[in-house]
C-alpha cells in the first residue's frame, strides 16, 4: 500500500487513468471506490488519496457526486 502522501494520491490518478478521463469529464465518485474495491485497495485510502490530490489541485469536485481531473491532474498521470 501507499505510504507517501504523494503515493496515496496516485492511487486516485490511477483510477483516472483506468477511465481515461481527460480534464474536465466528470466521473461518478462510486466508480474510484468500485475500482478500489476491484484492486483490493481500502476505501479510506481512496477517500485521502483524492482528498489529498484535490489539495494538489489534481481534482474538483463536481455536481451530482461527480468528480474531475484538472489539466494539473491529467499532467501527472
Amino acid at each position: 500500500m501507499a505510504t507517501s502522501d504523494a503515493d496515496k494520491a496516485r492511487l486516485a490518478l490511477d483510477v483516472f487513468a483506468h477511465f481515461e478521463t481527460e480534464p474536465g469529464e466528470l466521473l461518478a465518485a462510486g466508480n474510484l471506490l468500485s475500482i478500489a474495491a476491484m484492486n483490493g485497495w481500502e476505501t479510506t485510502a481512496v477517500v485521502a488519496s483524492y482528498e489529498h490530490g484535490q489539495a494538489l489541485g489534481w481534482f474538483e469536485d463536481g455536481p451530482n457526486g461527480t468528480v474531475t481531473l484538472t489539466q494539473a491532474g491529467r499532467a501527472q498521470i
